[in-house]
């Protein structure tokens, strides 16, 4: 059996996977990654130099509220105000449908564009229909990808540790009473074999978060080094465009092929379990220690490949380089966890 916890982790309603003991997956529930969302926007102001247009998307979301717009990346039947000959003709105050194509990070404001994915936005049906919703809604309002409900997500955080344990009894725990009594409003949602229990500070006398001992079982996920039961660590570098993981056996060590196979396999199920704890995307580059041997070199690949195949958000295999680095892509449906924490306040 496994348990999802839900609780207040960091100032974020997050859920917490575990598994013999183990944190497993972590979701944070009031994260915000917008990517693929449809909305009626307005033009704010236009950018000549740069071919674009500042298209503000959320009506109260103050400069999170706004997006870049390559005026060449919006179709003029995207212009829902007024009829126009070429996309160069739109101006401020003009209202256009768009999609969020990269979430904003940081100090850059989110990427849109009008040539509407379908699939990104989990819309069923097609673009004439899309538009005509469009032209009958307000500016800054969101027309797909709406907000589901808190037992939803937390069912998708059950199916995911179903696919990472094997197992399909599982317990909801939380501390939050709102919480609770959605998810019994909600007991369809879930397995029949799922018990949900409510976590009473106050009669146990002893904090969720400290009773499964959160802080020192996620306290590796904000570091760069981390350690391996072998004695081997990992070396974890996070950047806006690609992610490094360095397999480093910790010894000048002169053994045998077998035995640096099993630690590239050890290092291999841990950096995983990072990648999807963090929530890494985009590019990962992982590099193992050297392998001499063809053979060994495939039971690896053929581990990582059984490894990630049920990853939830599609890590994939590319290719190992000849200097036994492997390359992955990820999709981002979601922040990262360190664009979404503050360790600052940690």
């Amino acid at each position: 059996m496994f348990e999802v916890v839900i609780t207040n982790w960091h100032e974020h309603l997050t859920a917490i996977g575990f598994y013999e003991n183990k944190v497993e997956l972590i979701d944070v529930l009031d994260s915000r990654d917008r990517t693929g969302n449809i909305y009626v926007g307005r033009v704010e102001n236009i950018v000549s130099n740069l071919n674009a247009a500042f298209v503000r998307f959320e009506k109260d979301g103050g400069k999170h509220g706004i997006g870049f717009l390559p005026i060449k990346a919006i179709p003029v039947k995207n212009i829902l105000n007024r009829s126009v000959d070429s996309s160069k003709e739109i101006r401020p105050g003009d209202i256009v449908l768009v999609q969020i194509n990269v979430e904003e990070m940081k100090l850059k404001q989110a990427r849109l564009t009008g040539k509407i994915d379908l699939a990104k936005a989990d819309y069923n049906g097609d673009m004439d229909q899309l538009l005509a919703i469009a032209r009958t809604r307000k500016e800054y309002q969101q027309i797909s990808n709406e907000i589901s409900g808190i037992a939803d997500d937390i069912k998708n955080v059950c199916d995911t540790m179903e696919k990472i344990t094997g197992d399909t009894e599982y317990k909801l725990v939380t501390d939050v009473a709102d919480i609770h009594q959605e998810l019994l409003e909600d007991r369809d949602v879930f397995s029949e074999n799922a018990v949900i229990e409510f976590y009473d500070e106050e009669e146990k006398r002893l904090a969720l978060i400290v009773h499964y001992s959160l802080t020192s079982k996620t306290d590796d996920l904000f570091k760069k080094k981390v350690w391996l039961d072998s004695g081997a660590f990992l070396i974890i570098e996070q950047t806006e465009t690609l992610n490094l993981i360095d397999v480093n056996s910790g010894k000048d060590l002169k053994k045998s092929e077998e035995f640096f196979l099993n630690l590239n396999k050890e290092a291999a199920k841990e950096a995983y379990r990072q990648i999807r704890l963090r929530n890494l995307s985009g590019m990962i580059l992982i590099d193992f220690v050297s392998l001499k041997n063809s053979e060994t070199k495939d039971e690896l690949i053929g581990y990582i490949k059984e490894l990630i195949k049920d990853d939830p958000m599609n890590l994939t295999f590319i290719d190992m380089t000849k200097l036994g680095i492997i390359e992955f892509t990820r999709e981002k449906r979601k922040k990262s966890l360190r664009e979404t924490i503050d360790i600052k306040k940690m």
